[in-house]
Formats: C-alpha cells, sequence, structure tokens
C-alpha cells in the first residue's frame, strides 16, 4: 500500500499486473457471457502468472459459486483477503485507516472482502458475516458496495435492534429499504413505538412498493431492467426486499399488522421509482 493522504491508502500494483490485464478482461466477458469453463481456465492461469491478483482471484471465486462450488469459491475469496491482507504496514487500523472505493486499485481487495463475507453469510455463518461487513465499512465508510443493507440484515438475524439504530444513524439520509424499513422494524421490537410509528410512515413514503409486497399473501419475482441489479423504488427492488427480509417481519409479533395500519391510514401508494439500477446484494 501507499499512503495517499493522512492514513488513506491505495494498492500499488507491480508491470506485470497491467501486461495481464487484456486477457483477464477476456476471462471477464467469457463469464458474463455464462462461458464458465474458459473463463475458469483464464483466471487460472493468470493467477499461475501472477498469485497476487486479486481481481482473478475474485472472478475465478465467481465461477466456482456460478458452479455450485461454494466451499471452493469460499476459499479462494479467503486465501484472495489473506493476500491482499499482506500489503497492509504494520500498525494498520481499519476505521482509523482507510481503503476508499474511489481509488480503482482498491477495489479488487474490497470486491474479494465482499465476497467472502456473502460467502459465509450464504454458509449460514452470520457473526462471521457481519465481522467482514463491519471491516468493509470501517475501511470504506462511504459504502459504495451497499454493505450497510445486507449488515442491517445480519443484526435482524442475530436480534440486536439496538445496533441497528447505531448503523442507520451513520446514514442518516439513506434511502435503501433495508435501512429505512430496517429503522422502523428495529424501534418497534425496541418498544419505542411513537418513533417507530413515524420512521415507518417515511419507510413507507420513501418506497411504498416494500409495504406493499410485505402485505402480499403470494409473491412473484418481477423482471429486473439489468440482470444482477435491482431498480430503486422499483417492484424488483420490492420483492427483493421481502425475499432477504420480509422472514423478519412475519417473525416479529405484531409487525405487519402494524404495517397494515400504517399504509392503511395513508393515500394511495404509488411508486417513487426513477429507473435507477443498483446491484442485487
Amino acid at each position: 500500500l501507499e499512503e495517499v493522504g493522512p492514513r488513506e491508502w491505495r494498492f500499488v500494483y507491480p508491470e506485470l499486473y497491467d501486461e495481464l490485464m487484456e486477457r483477464f478482461h477476456r476471462g471477464v466477458e467469457l463469464l458474463e457471457a455464462g462461458q464458465l469453463s474458459e473463463a475458469e481456465r483464464i483466471f487460472r492461469a493468470t493467477l499461475a502468472r501472477m498469485p497476487e491478483h486479486l481481481d482473478a482471484r475474485h472472478h475465478l471465486a465467481l465461477v466456482l459459486d456460478e458452479r455450485r462450488r461454494k466451499a471452493e469459491a469460499r476459499s479462494v475469496w479467503d486465501e484472495a483477503v489473506k493476500v491482499g491482507r499482506t500489503a497492509f504496514p504494520a500498525g494498520f487500523d481499519p476505521g482509523r485507516d482507510r481503503l476508499e472505493w474511489g481509488w480503482l486499485e482498491n477495489r479488487p481487495f474490497l470486491r474479494c472482502l465482499q465476497g467472502l463475507a456473502l460467502a459465509w453469510r450464504d454458509a449460514g455463518e452470520v457473526e462471521q458475516a457481519l465481522g467482514l461487513y463491519r471491516e468493509l465499512l470501517a475501511l470504506n465508510p462511504n459504502d459504495n458496495q451497499g454493505v450497510r443493507a445486507v449488515t442491517v440484515e445480519a443484526l435482524l438475524e442475530l436480534g440486536r435492534p439496538g445496533e441497528i439504530l447505531a448503523l442507520c444513524g451513520r446514514y442518516p439520509d439513506d434511502i435503501m429499504p433495508e435501512l429505512t424499513y430496517g429503522r422502523a422494524l428495529a424501534l418497534f421490537c425496541l418498544g419505542r413505538r411513537d418513533e417507530a410509528d413515524r420512521a415507518l410512515r417515511e419507510a413507507v413514503a420513501g418506497s411504498p412498493l416494500v409495504a406493499m409486497e410485505l402485505l402480499k399473501a403470494k409473491h412473484r419475482r418481477p423482471r429486473s431492467r439489468f440482470p444482477g441489479t435491482v431498480t430503486m423504488g422499483g417492484p424488483d427492488e420490492a420483492y427483493e426486499y421481502w425475499e432477504r427480509q420480509g422472514k423478519f417481519w412475519e417473525r416479529t409479533a405484531g409487525a405487519l399488522d402494524w404495517l397494515r395500519g400504517i399504509v392503511g391510514a395513508r393515500p394511495r401508494l404509488g411508486s417513487r421509482s426513477g429507473g435507477i439500477s443498483r446491484p442485487r446484494l
């Protein structure tokens, strides 16, 4: 790493990294086209020449994950994170020291760290995933990867509403439903009903389709405008929220009736969708 500002760092790569990029990008194209075997071959060949190529490790893990070889994928991400951390200087302290997403050189490591976190989440190791989410938010507080949303999910799973409020306090103007609805549900769980009512009204006003999806008896996945993304304010975002976090509303006694009452007290709901897409989580 090289320091580019007070306690702000970016990765530095050898010349070989640039020499391998054309072939690496060919592997990415093959991955996106669904040609997994050929993409895997290219990523492994890249790593044979440069084991520290974090983007090749990340994309190899994506191939393995897509092929349902999830334990292997998690192992690749784990090794990638270990390799990346070897570049940290002595005394590097996430939170005080930062690896901002704005530096392109940092993105491969941040992607690997997120990949490992989500792999642990999918394996049911929520506490393990949560630790990595926190590291990501400490390294890159602007959170260009949307990690705060899955952090709320983990905290709901672990029954820690107070920590959800602390997290939401760090992003007070956030419009992601995972935070707006998550904050309301956390307040409800803590018995802070007046605050919860206000928070839920704001959440419903900002993301009305989420409320409608949560209250449906049957759910059907809508089409996304672009594969791998959800449309902010759109029906696909609402479905995605229900699919990942609807269970917490169902498990919380009285929560859906509370939501139903808030929705029933409002004028007819509409959509705020502006057609902006964000990556699926």
